[in-house]
């Protein structure tokens, strides 16, 4: 008999060969686990053995899950372990839903069946499982791989630590694609190396988006009736302010230059300027209407609001009014940026990104509605910002640019914060842009983390931007069109 429990658990028996034949022989009747999470064909090879040789051997299957696709969508998935509890991503958002067993559902049931035949074709092939209780993701498969594909390259391309990318629908919050590396395989959770791997940096872990938070500072201006596109601004070489000198990126004035020129330069000066004219209450308003620091409260488990000091918390200073006009001393998600950037997209209004397409019991398909929680900019500002970030492609950007599309879209490139001030050395790169510009049906946001081959994010970010979204413009199935100075 032991000879045989060998063979048949093999590497999952929990003991020597030699502790299991001094068990048998003592007549312990304590109760040992032998093995976990041993093959079926151990349980099979147990069950035959006649009775009289079975002696006290017991076995207790226990359900697990498998992720057939591997690493793909790990971050969005979450996993279960054997207890099971579940962790992260859609799995602990949605646990007491997908927890809750029934009776079983079985497909062979004439009654089943016609719930069966109602659902879409598309879903038939995975629906509905032994429960009846399922969800159907807004993720689409194709695009899922083709953006960490892309991702994957470019991380290696520009020798960047990480990166995140986001593909979302502008005008419901739908999230086409949400990939991070590095990832892991839920089958495998326990064999990570760290714990910050499980974390969905997409969701969870802020950064200081930079010179793509222009285009917010932009928008409250216009919208505010401050500026307009073509409102003309002093560019100085600096801008001292509560006795803090704001400096351009390339330490250099343009003069005077119209605010659309701003944008498509990126200057901070100016871009300074415009906040301080806002002043603290008005600028600090229209970022907490866009979205940040506060969750998006996306169906994902363990996302964080980021940070925005305002006046009167205690470690807030006027400088900061400036420096957060282009995007430094705050912190966003990546997630919360691409949700701001589709108010400017979708004609001025906050929607919640969503991860769920259809919750599905017993055949009765439930599908969410997309949920508007603020009206957070006129329409005649949302059009005037998303002509300059066209502008901003068509004139600045080229690397971020798609032949046969008119791209709106926005760089940024941030240095990293550490105990004391910001490193020399090491940045955050990110682009975040819409498609088609007259009428974005699909917004793409890229971000690398400290990319060691250029130290600009119009060289790395723009150009993995533009491969992502001239892929989805064939998923998509838009046509291409004439583009203004494209043959």
């Amino acid at each position: 008999l032991t000879s045989q429990l060998v063979q048949a658990l093999g590497p999952d028996l929990t003991m020597a060969p030699s502790e299991l034949l001094q068990l048998l022989a003592s007549g312990d009747t304590t109760t040992h686990t032998l093995a976990r999470r041993a093959p079926e064909l151990a349980g099979e090879a147990i069950r035959a053995w006649p009775s009289g040789e079975r002696r006290a051997i017991g076995m207790r299957p226990y359900p697990t899950r498998f992720y057939p696709q591997r690493s793909l969508a790990a971050h969005i998935l979450g996993f279960v372990n054997d207890e099971p509890n579940a962790y992260y991503g859609v799995e602990e958002h949605y646990d007491d839903y997908l927890k809750q067993l029934g009776s079983p559902f079985h497909k062979t049931d004439p009654n089943v069946q016609v719930l069966y035949n109602q659902l879409p074709a598309e879903w038939q092939e995975y629906l509905p499982s032994d429960t009846g209780q399922d969800l159907v993701l807004t993720i689409d498969r194709r695009t899922q791989f083709m953006v960490e594909h892309v991702l994957a390259k470019a991380l290696g391309q520009y020798q960047a630590e990480g990166g995140s990318i986001i593909v979302m629908d502008p005008r419901t919050g739908a999230i086409l694609a949400m990939a991070s590396l590095p990832s892991y395989d839920p089958n495998r959770f326990g064999t990570t190396s760290t714990d910050t791997v499980l974390v969905n940096p997409a969701i969870s872990k802020p950064y200081e988006p930079g010179s793509v938070f222009k285009v917010i500072t932009m928008a409250a201006g216009i919208d505010a009736g401050l500026i307009t596109p073509d409102t003309v601004i002093s560019d100085t070489v600096a801008f001292e302010y509560f006795g803090q000198p704001i400096q351009n990126w390339d330490r250099q004035g343009m003069g005077p230059i119209t605010i659309r020129q701003v944008l498509i330069g990126s200057r901070n000066v100016p871009t300074a300027k415009v906040a301080v004219g806002l002043g603290e209450s008005m600028f600090y308003q229209y970022v907490r209407r866009f979205g940040f620091g506060q969750l998006t409260e996306v169906d994902l488990a363990n996302e964080s609001a980021g940070t925005v000091k305002v006046p009167g918390d205690p470690l807030w200073s006027p400088i900061d009014l400036a420096t957060n006009s282009f995007g430094q001393a705050l912190a966003a998600t990546p997630l919360q940026v691409a949700v701001a950037t589709s108010v400017i997209a979708n004609g001025g209004v906050l929607v919640r990104p969503h991860i769920l397409e259809a919750m599905v019991y017993r055949g009765q398909v439930i599908r969410p509605e997309t949920t508007v929680v603020r009206r957070v900019i006129r329409p005649e500002t949302a059009q005037a910002v998303r002509d300059m970030m066209a502008d901003v492609v068509a004139q600045g950007s080229s690397n971020a640019r798609v032949s046969g599309y008119a791209i709106g879209g926005k760089s940024g490139t941030a240095q990293v914060a550490i105990e004391g001030g910001y490193s020399a050395t090491e940045t955050v790169h990110s682009f975040v842009g819409f498609a088609p510009a007259d009428d974005p049906q699909v917004l793409v946001l890229v971000k690398l983390d400290k990319p060691k081959a250029n130290p600009w994010a119009e060289s790395t970010a723009a150009p993995t931007f533009a491969e992502v979204m001239r892929q989805m413009m064939v998923i998509l199935n838009v046509g291409p069109e004439q583009v203004a100075g494209e043959p």
